[in-house]
């Protein structure tokens, strides 16, 4: 005799089974059903392969021409295109991979619950969202394009609190799953991808999330390792350790006008990094900010570390200070990072 979950307990305590004596092997039956399900996303996988590799050949080559940045991390792109491909790619009869997986798998599956939960894959939907909260290894993920918030089961415990995650959600009872694997960022970039991927959106002709996501999947990847990048580029001065507000002021100081000067964010980095090192080594005292700045734009001049060429005069002119205190500075400067100076230099050899 068959018993469904709600039904009444068999052993006449008026609660229902799943809350009674079915509590023991509904825990039990939790981390197979995790498991069969996880085998039958390595199936899906290996069936796309085999049966449409010449169908995911012909879309893969013009994303991997228009995604410059996921093209330089090749084994994401890789990835991403797979997940995108075979859930929303048509093929044959106007349907997907996953739909015709599902149509010829799920018959010979012998367990049912197994099996219903393969079938309701058909209703998977993409997520780009911040961890909200963990316990194990269920999260709680906000969609940061319908505020919605999803419970999705990982295969291991998770603490990943404030973390950016997306990829594809597939339906596993009352919760979700990631199909194939999650891509997620330290909470340090959270707030800038959820700008760029909300930005993106509504720069797109869709109102909908998921005609976004299912048209575009690809290109939110792109989108976001492209800030990835930018975050690790640039300098942050809340990493950088300084023993007085004048040396971190100055440092601020140094950031801007290497900017305003368009130097470029490595060059405004290397000299954010010099001045730090600087500070440690000789404790400067900070009358007038201006004069370290010009004095890392003569140092990294001098040193070819940038294209630009200019006499002391035209720097110190631009900056408001006479052209020997800049002199005086520089050649104090040089004295102490004269090795990190040649550094760079041997480094752009």
């Amino acid at each position: 005799m068959s018993i469904g979950r709600n039904d009444p307990c068999l052993c006449g305590s008026g609660k229902k089974y799943k809350k009674c004596c079915g509590k023991t092997e509904g825990a039990a039956i939790v981390q197979v059903l995790v498991e069969e399900t996880s085998e039958m996303q390595r199936e899906l996988i290996d069936y796309a392969m085999e049966n449409h590799s010449a169908m995911l050949k012909k879309e893969f080559q013009p994303l991997l021409q228009s995604n410059e940045t996921l093209r330089q991390n090749e084994q994401v792109f890789l990835v991403t295109f797979e997940i995108w491909a075979i859930l929303t790619r048509t093929i044959k009869e106007n349907e997907t991979i996953l739909t015709k997986f599902v149509k010829k798998r799920v018959p010979t599956i012998p367990r049912q619950r197994t099996a219903e939960i393969i079938s309701s894959w058909l209703d998977y939907r993409f997520i780009a969202g911040v961890i909200e909260a963990c316990d194990g290894p269920v999260y709680q993920v906000r969609d940061i394009l319908t505020n919605e918030t999803h419970s999705i089961r990982a295969l291991r415990s998770v603490d990943l609190v404030g973390a950016f995650v997306t990829g594809a959600l597939l339906p596993h009872e009352g919760d979700h799953t990631f199909f194939m694997t999650d891509f997620h960022f330290e909470a340090a970039h959270a707030e800038a991808m959820t700008k760029a991927v909300q930005a993106k959106f509504e720069e797109s002709p869709f109102d909908d999330s998921q005609a976004f996501y299912t048209q575009d999947f690809v290109g939110v990847m792109n989108t976001l390792f492209e800030v990835y990048e930018q975050d690790h580029s640039a300098v942050d001065l809340t990493t950088l350790t300084w023993e007085k507000d004048a040396h971190r002021e100055t440092a601020e100081h140094i950031e801007s006008s290497f900017q305003n000067e368009q130097l470029g964010q490595p060059v405004t980095q290397m000299a954010v990094l010099l001045w730090n090192y600087y500070c440690v080594k000789e404790d400067p005292a900070v009358r007038k900010p201006e004069v370290f700045t010009a004095a890392l734009i003569g140092l990294l001049q001098a040193h070819g570390l940038v294209e630009q060429k200019e006499s002391k005069a035209a720097i110190a002119g631009r900056y408001a200070i006479s052209a020997s205190t800049l002199s005086k500075r520089q050649k104090e400067m040089e004295a102490v990072l004269e090795e990190k100076l040649q550094a760079a230099v041997n480094s752009q050899k």
